[in-house]
């Protein structure tokens, strides 16, 4: 009997794209709602309490519906009663409620459940450490559970999530998941705007000020000037786009093309229309005079700052809200009274550090007071305080690169976790990739089975052709893919010289004898190449995997310190465990290994180093295998002696 597929929609597959249809609209009120709620730009509160009023979300009991609703109460939990969004205290969202609307649209999942993470932490008015401590824990856990469903876009979005929590204290751990983050991003759609929020614009916007704050000044132009590339691919140039781009070129020294950007945003404010933005060129254009201090660029800031009453009363957004105080800072600290002066700088760092107080991440807003008037005072010839604001700005980010330790240890977020984390990342891709060749082979088969037959045939040619070449020269072992020792040697000779810490690894399968006793060699062999695929899947491309000899096999790790290279021993070691049926026997058993890890930093005699491996891969041993014993070799030495 032949099988009819009706080309009809079921009810289940309607009812599912109405809920995502509703999933969609309601994240788009929610998104409205973060962005405007209390906000000067766009819709007032009464109009957003309009809005909220009219989806009928406060009379809906959906889980869409209530979770979204709890999610937005968050928002304003904290808050006093006048400036609560008008919502009763909800119910607790459950698990069961994620998982439905995770089903629903994974992307749109990830991006509420990181604003409920944040909204949750701040609503109550915890202390920055303390919101920290609730926060990235909960989104590192979310971007785990997402890594674990394949969605490279889901990660991205959970990234970016926590690159903004990391902003504000850590520029290294910002620039690690920002830069993971942008190849996968969504560009912005109004459509699906609460997943896409959070977009490529704004990942360089971000990059660009962690790397400033880093001191990579030419990263940081360089994402500047994409973001310039963007806003006009996208018809969003501004002149307020310039900004970042004609910082990066000022602490370059590179004035001329910061003049050249000057002339461009210039050109861009006339054709807006926007007085805003032009006063913003002028506040810019001052800076770089202010900066470069060239004969003549004092007389220059004063004719651009003299006459600003075609500005007077103007409504300024809040990202500029203090340029006026500014340019009448650079004018009087070029013509202005000792007086006048000095009320100016305080009026205007009063201002700053009010919002400062306030604002959810202030440091930004304190980074650039003290970079302004560090130029004023350097304008004003006050170079003692000129160089105060300087050491300040500079202690601003020691204080940020220097994250508590109570805060840097909330999460094991190591270089070699970040590889394996993208390793699996990978894997998963693959797995799913498999999985839907699979399902196209059994629909398309008659017509494709020849060609993938084809296809794997002539891979596995070239795959065992090129093994063949390479164990013909003889540096790699081709039961487990691994360097032979002589070419382990020859390639780790190189970075071990280096001064960089690094760490050899001895490993040994334990109860190796025994497998091959009970089950056979074949079932033998088959461990052995399982073991060097699970670690060669997990090295990097730095690193470099040998077999030393029979169930022994060499790790060299560089550029990694004892700590890290344990957390990735015990990846492997965990994989091995829970690895149980093999394809040469029916018996179910796992493998385990015992390891000895020396850390090495200036210590080139690879023999003496080999030696102290093996004394702590005894050790390993006795103390019951399955174990890793790590030491630096300094502390080996002085330990022996």
């Amino acid at each position: 009997m032949a099988l009819v597929f009706s080309a009809f929609p079921t009810t289940a597959n309607i009812n599912q794209t109405a809920e995502e249809e509703k999933f969609r609209q309601l994240g788009n009120l929610l998104k409205a709602v973060v962005y405007q709620w209390n906000s000067p730009a766009g819709l007032n509160n009464i109009e957003i309490a309009r809005l909220i009023e009219e989806s009928g979300i406060k009379r809906d009991n959906s889980t869409i519906a209530s979770v979204i609703r709890a999610v937005m109460y968050e928002m304003t939990a904290g808050n006093i009663k006048e400036d609560k969004l008008p919502l009763d205290t909800p119910n607790a969202i459950t698990e069961k409620q994620w998982q439905y609307l995770k089903n629903l649209n994974i992307d749109r999942y990830a991006a509420l459940k990181s604003y409920y993470v944040i909204a949750s932490a701040a609503s109550r008015r915890y202390k920055q450490s303390e919101r920290l401590k609730r926060s990235i824990p909960s989104l590192h856990a979310l971007k785990e559970e997402l890594i674990q469903s394949g969605s490279t876009t889901a990660v991205a979005i959970s990234s970016i999530w926590l690159a903004m929590e990391y902003s504000e204290l850590h520029p290294l751990k910002t620039v690690v998941e920002l830069e993971y983050a942008l190849p996968h991003l969504p560009d912005y759609d109004e459509k699906y705007s609460l997943e896409t929020a959070l977009d490529k614009t704004l990942a360089h916007s971000w990059l660009a000020e962690a790397y400033m704050n880093l001191n990579v000044i030419s990263r940081s132009l360089e994402h500047n000037l994409q973001l310039i590339e963007q806003a006009k691919k996208n018809s969003r140039l501004s002149a307020f786009t310039f900004s970042g781009a004609i910082e990066a070129l000022c602490r370059l020294t590179n004035f001329s093309e910061a003049l050249k950007l000057i002339k461009e945003a210039n050109f861009v404010a006339r054709q807006s229309g926007d007085l805003s933005q032009e006063l913003f060129v002028l506040m810019l254009e001052a800076g770089v005079y202010a900066n470069r201090l060239q004969p003549g660029d004092k007389q220059r800031i004063q004719r651009i700052t003299t006459d600003l009453s075609r500005f007077k009363d103007l409504k300024l957004p809040v990202n500029i809200i203090t340029s006026p105080l500014i340019l009448n800072l650079y004018n009087l600290a070029v013509i202005g009274s000792d007086t006048d002066f000095k009320q100016a700088i305080i009026s205007y760092s009063l201002k700053i550090n009010n919002e400062a107080e306030v604002a959810y991440y202030s440091r930004p807003l304190l980074l650039n007071k003290h970079q302004q008037l560090r130029n004023i005072y350097k304008l004003r010839g006050d170079f003692e305080k000129a160089l105060f604001h300087q050491q300040e700005y500079e202690n601003l980010l020691v204080q940020s690169r220097n994250l508590p330790e109570q805060l840097d240890n909330l999460v094991n977020d190591s270089p070699l976790e970040r590889d394996i984390t993208i390793s699996k990342l990978q894997r998963l891709a693959l797995s799913k990739d498999k999985q839907n060749l699979a399902l196209k082979a059994e629909r398309l088969q008659a017509i494709l089975f020849g060609v993938v037959a084809a296809l794997t045939t002539l891979l596995l040619f070239w795959f065992w052709r090129g093994q063949r070449s390479k164990a013909k020269l003889g540096d790699i072992d081709d039961l487990t893919g691994a360097f032979t020792r002589r070419a382990m040697f020859r390639a780790a000779s190189k970075p071990m010289s280096s001064k960089v810490a690094s760490c050899l690894v001895l490993i040994d399968l334990d109860h190796f004898k025994r497998i091959n006793d009970r089950f056979g060699h074949v079932v033998g062999d088959e461990v052995l190449s399982t073991f060097g695929r699970v670690t060669r899947e997990r090295i990097r491309k730095t690193d470099t995997f040998c077999r030393y000899g029979g169930e022994e096999f060499l790790l060299y790790l560089h550029d990694t310190n004892e700590d890290n290279a344990a957390t990735l021993l015990k990846d492997i070691k965990r994989s091995m465990e829970l690895h149980t049926h093999w394809q040469a026997t029916d018996e179910v058993f796992s493998v385990s290994f015992s390891a000895g890890v020396v850390e090495i930093k200036g210590e080139k005699n690879i023999e003496k180093i080999i030696k102290a491996c093996d004394h702590l891969l005894y050790k390993a041993k006795n103390a019951g295998r399955g174990k890793i014993e790590t030491v630096s070799i300094q502390r080996y030495f002085t330990e022996q002696v």
